[in-house]
């Protein structure tokens, strides 16, 4: 029996299927505008050889909802002086319902620089950084916070575990109408009140409390913060060597992001 094979040719049927391709778009138009201000006007600040001067306030206002991390950058090649920025707080007594009363005792005080440096601090008190660490405190009698005291080395204020550097902390409203609505608070009290972090809270009446309150950044590349919705006030330092010349320098302060 003979066998054959039948072997069957197939012809394949190729179907181009040609499909329109969409292309869908759409576009974004931004609009920017300007968070970050500063109010001051140019200055003049005469000093003599050997002397440290301050200029007028210039107020760095950021009205965004968050920190402006700002640096302040001049280029000025003045051998014989050196600028820097510093912060001026009143301290005065407060009655028991933590209003002022009595005579003002004004600090200056580095709002950014390797060391915290002060000054005007009367005999027998100590300059102390009072951290609150709650934002509801009660009677701080009965919830007494830390009372560190103020030195060169104290690092950033305020603390990152303070309330007052919180959202929350707000001290341009009423009560207090602080000019900085967050920050640390720096209080003048008799040294011998002061044991370890412990007031004695009996002599509170000898107290000088914040008017206000501040910020230090403890860098030496004239880093700073803003925080949102508020400002920060500085005062320009002019410090000259003793053996200056007469000559005239210009300092121009460009604030730019870091």
């Amino acid at each position: 029996m003979n066998k054959k094979i039948l072997m069957f040719g197939i012809p394949l049927l190729a179907i181009a299927i040609v499909s329109a391709l969409v292309v869908l778009s759409f576009s974004v138009t931004v609009n920017t505008s300007q968070s970050v201000f500063v109010d001051g006007e140019p200055q003049a600040i005469p000093c003599l050889g050997g002397e440290t001067c301050i200029g007028e306030p210039v107020v760095i206002t950021n009205n965004a909802n968050v920190n402006a991390e700002l640096k302040l950058v001049n280029d000025a090649d003045c051998e014989d002086v050196e600028i820097s920025y510093v912060g001026k707080l009143d301290l005065t007594k407060k009655d028991l319902a933590w209003n002022p009363i009595g005579e003002l005792i004004e600090i200056t005080y580095t709002v950014v620089g390797e060391e915290f440096e002060f000054s005007e601090i009367p005999v027998g008190y100590t300059l102390i950084y009072y951290k609150d660490e709650f934002t509801e405190l009660g009677e701080r009698i009965a919830n007494p916070q830390p009372a560190i005291t103020v030195t060169s080395d104290i690092g950033n204020l305020p603390q990152v575990n303070d309330a007052n550097i919180d959202s929350l902390a707000n001290y341009c409203q009423e009560p207090d109408n602080y000019e900085h609505c967050k920050g640390g608070k720096l209080w003048l009290v008799p040294t011998a009140d002061l044991t370890g972090e412990t007031l004695n809270w009996a002599n509170m009446a000898n107290y000088y409390y914040e008017t206000d309150l501040i910020y230090y950044f403890a860098n030496a590349e004239d880093n700073i913060v803003v925080p949102a919705g508020s400002n920060l006030v500085i005062y320009p330092q002019i410090s000259v060597a003793t053996l200056a010349g007469n000559e005239t320098c210009e300092f121009i302060v460009d604030i730019e992001s870091q």
